[in-house]
């Protein structure tokens, strides 16, 4: 059953390489490429750093849990030391809290992740789909471009949002995927 899973997903990839070999034979789409592996890339470094603090603090936290658990021990070895068990069961507690806080972000990070490559795989379903690639690094304007493989031909496509209605700027691009 795995070899059909693989085989499966080689096929798909070579549909996909297709795609992205008429793209990159057009004129402005490699830059189109170039322009969303860039910002792939930002997002993984971005990813990495926060994966490394947050690996660097559970590092801090179980070497002070296991300072505190050394200070518990010594402690109830001696039954004088009432004071000192109340001092690290309070640390303790301390320790705890920040466990728990540095795993909701290892978590929310996790999350993070897994929804930015659904926004991607979505993003290329959506070009896939209408011929149109998005270009979203200015929300004051919707612009991106179309794509066409059959014809090898990329339009750039531009709308101000405060220049046009919602109802107008849809309208644009209805008419422009319609015009393929």
């Amino acid at each position: 059953m795995g070899n059909l899973s693989e085989n499966f997903d080689i096929q798909d990839l070579m549909s996909y390489g297709d795609d992205l070999i008429n793209l990159l034979n057009v004129k402005n789409g490699f830059e189109v490429v170039s322009q969303s592996f860039d910002h792939l890339k930002a997002l993984h470094f971005a990813c990495d750093e926060d994966f490394s603090q947050i690996q660097g603090s559970i590092q801090d936290c179980k070497k002070k849990l296991d300072a505190c658990k050394k200070k518990t021990e010594e402690s109830y070895s001696d039954f004088s030391a009432g004071d000192d068990i109340e001092l690290v069961a309070n640390e303790l507690k301390d320790l705890n809290a920040q466990w728990t806080s540095i795993d909701e972000q290892r978590q929310s990070m996790k999350r993070k992740e897994r929804d930015d490559l659904r926004a991607e795989k979505k993003l290329s379903m959506y070009a896939s789909v209408t011929k149109v690639i998005p270009k979203i690094d200015d929300p004051s304007k919707i612009s991106g471009y179309m794509v066409d493989r059959e014809k090898r031909v990329i339009e750039k496509f531009q709308f101000e949002t405060d220049k046009m209605t919602a109802y107008e700027t849809c309208n644009s691009i209805w008419s422009i995927i319609n015009k393929q």
